[in-house]
């Protein structure tokens, strides 16, 4: 809501604009009846659904009786240039949020501790009172000017005794880097054991300076939230002991009854931790890992620092495997590898691991040498009885069998014993070695299978949530006086005509091969786009999105195309060419359904720079480009081929992206 700064809420004065949320925004003021500075948080969308959310919020807010959670002074709504601004007001933290905090520099482990006793206190609190706040990060934790932390921000909290939810979904809203992986599962709601679960993800932040799992896009950090192990936190920090990081790492459980109970055991836990011997708790600063080589999926580079060469003797080098898929290698001089080992203070659980790491890749190396033995003598024992005359035309010799008198000067033939059957021997191995060979096929088949429905309720966990707020426009395109079809402008002529099955846009065959339907009463830079298409005929149709246009009515914008025979393209237009951006030039996928007069549901989440592409509810691609920036108008494609185009789009729905 822009231009508010300066203006007058009743007695409230704003100063400055401060923070900016996808429901409201934050602004520093001043309240001319108490002489003090506050925080107004101001309401800025046109939903009724987030209205209902804001007015929740605020009672939620001045029900609570906490010290850690951030207390509300007024709140209310007033008239101000004809429209209705609906506000609360809070104490202004002098300190920022935690996120400011943490960009700085990791926190040490004793401000860790300080910081997770305060939050612990107040979300036990809230949750005692059954209610669950789902947005759990580190923006929405706040600092006063005496080092005090505060809970903030219950815009999107629940009541878990709730018979009606604010959402569609009443499980997928929070922000992506912090959510519980099974709120990504059908038919589970958020709890307080999934804000226990983004806890462990902020105190991860606190003491590495970074987030566990981070991506270009949020259907992989979905994925990786539900289907990866965290990296291991002492791969950031020599600071942090196996103590610590055995806490962290229990917090981050993918099983909601492996975590903590409460926020305050983990806090206890944790800082109980910090205090055993080995722990640089008091230090400030942050400590490189000696030298740290992430695997090769992780998204999170770790630079190891130059190490100085040993003056006496050069070191080696001791590989450590780690549950967490990050190796570390810890330079040892070799006149300390000679000295009698000390105890710990604690149990290394990487050692340990890395023991038991070794101890298995023994095995398997020994048992890998005993059937390659085995093969080979019953592949060389079966070739003997097939190139041998008389193990092939005369049956095996027995006891009985009539000796010679030796010749004299010899030593007497040793009484024969009877040949096993090499024959029975080849193929049994031959056997079991076929149902290894099943066994691994089907493991490996259920591992593909695993993974793509891993995927798969990624890829709809991350639908769920760009669409989880009420469309900001939303029209089925079948009806030229809707007020709404009329509102958005579209165009409406002998080859953009509405219909009762959709909106259609038709092309003849001549010189000009494409036509495009472009609505111009509304713009958008940030949004997630749906529409279903049907080419009734032609060769593609498409979704422009940040069009603008020119005095002749040229497009310039981006192209989400589609064809009949189930390939996609994502391109730029300016105004009179279309160019496939790089790498993104057609592209099969099983994704979309083949043929004329079948529909396709396509959908882009635009976020600045960074667009996500589906059809049919699946994934396609990501594509980061800064060619268009501005907002812009909808629009729709039609090609030919050989014959005219007749493409449909109906039941469009635009859904707002902070």
């Amino acid at each position: 809501m822009p231009g508010l700064e300066g203006k007058t809420l009743g007695r409230y004065e704003l100063d400055q604009l401060v923070g900016r949320g996808g429901m409201a925004d934050v602004y520093k003021g001043y309240d001319t009846h108490f002489d003090r500075t506050v925080a107004v948080k101001v309401f800025k969308r046109e939903d009724e659904d987030m209205l209902r959310r804001f007015v929740r919020e605020a009672r939620l807010m001045a029900s609570f009786h906490n010290e850690h959670l951030v207390p509300i002074y007024d709140a209310g709504q007033y008239l101000a240039d004809y429209e209705t601004r609906y506000y609360i007001v809070m104490p202004f933290m002098e300190g920022g949020t935690l996120r400011t905090r943490i960009r700085q520099s990791p926190l040490s482990l004793d401000e860790a501790c300080r910081v997770l006793k305060d939050i612990a206190d107040a979300l036990d609190y809230i949750h005692q009172q059954g209610i669950v706040h789902r947005d759990i990060k580190a923006s929405n934790v706040l600092l006063d000017g005496q080092g005090r932390y505060y809970l903030s921000d219950f815009g999107i909290a629940r009541i878990s005794t709730d018979a009606t939810q604010l959402t569609i979904t009443g499980n997928v809203l929070g922000t992506v880097d912090y959510i519980a992986p099974e709120l990504f599962l059908d038919n589970h709601k958020a709890d307080a054991r999934s804000d226990l679960y983004s806890l462990g993800v902020l105190l991860f932040e606190m003491v590495t300076g970074q987030l566990p799992f981070s991506a270009e896009n949020q259907l992989a950090v979905v994925t990786m939230h539900m289907t990866k192990q965290p990296p291991s936190p002492r791969s950031f920090s020599e600071a942090i002991s196996p103590e610590v990081e055995r806490v962290i790492l229990k917090a981050l459980e993918k099983r909601p009854e492996q975590r903590y109970s409460s926020a305050t055991e983990l806090a206890d836990a944790f800082c109980q931790a910090t205090t055993m011997p080995g722990n640089r708790a008091g230090r400030n600063e942050w400590v490189a890992p000696a030298f740290a080589i992430p695997a090769a999926d992780s998204k999170q580079a770790v630079l190891p620092p130059v190490l100085p060469p040993d003056s006496r003797n050069s070191s080696t080098s001791r590989p450590s495997s780690h549950a967490s898929g990050i190796e570390s290698f810890s330079p040892v001089p070799p006149h300390f590898a000679t000295q009698p080992p000390l105890e710990p203070p604690y149990s290394d659980v990487h050692t340990t691991a890395r023991a038991e790491t070794n101890r298995r890749r023994w095995i398997l190396v020994v048992m890998a040498l005993v059937v390659l033995l085995l093969v080979a003598s019953a592949g060389a024992l079966f070739f003997v009885t097939q190139t041998n005359p008389r193990s092939s035309g005369s049956p095996p010799a027995t006891a009985t069998h009539s000796q010679k008198t030796p010749v004299v000067g010899t030593s007497p033939t040793a009484t024969p014993t009877a040949t096993p059957n090499l024959t029975a021997t080849a193929q049994a191995i031959a056997a079991a070695t076929a149902t290894a060979q099943v066994q691994a096929t089907a493991t490996a088949i259920a591992h593909v299978t695993a993974t793509a429905q891993a995927e798969a309720r990624a890829t709809a966990g991350v639908i769920q949530t760009a669409t989880a707020v009420k469309p900001s426009y939303q029209d089925a395109l079948n009806d030229a006086t809707n007020a709404d079809t009329q509102a958005a402008q579209w165009d409406n002529n002998s080859q953009c005509t509405f219909q009762s099955d959709g909106y259609h846009d038709k092309e003849g065959v001549n010189l000009v091969n494409f036509h495009g339907c472009l609505e111009s009463g509304k713009s958008y830079k940030n949004a997630t786009i749906s529409v279903d298409m049907k080419i009734n005929s032609g060769h593609s149709g498409g979704l422009f999105f940040r069009v603008n246009t020119d005095l002749l009515n040229r497009y310039a914008g981006y192209l989400f195309e589609v064809d009949s025979k189930g390939n996609y393209k994502i391109s730029t237009m300016s105004y009179t060419t279309i160019n496939a951006l790089p790498g993104h030039n057609w592209t099969s996928s099983a994704s979309l359904k083949q043929g004329n007069a079948v529909k396709n549901t396509l959908l882009v989440i635009v976020r600045g720079n960074t667009f996500l592409f589906y059809a049919n509810g699946a994934f396609l691609t990501q594509v980061t480009d800064s060619t268009y920036s501005a907002e812009g108008d909808i629009a729709f494609l039609a090609t030919t081929s050989d014959t005219p185009a007749d493409v449909v789009y109906s039941n469009l729905n635009v859904y707002p992206q902070p």
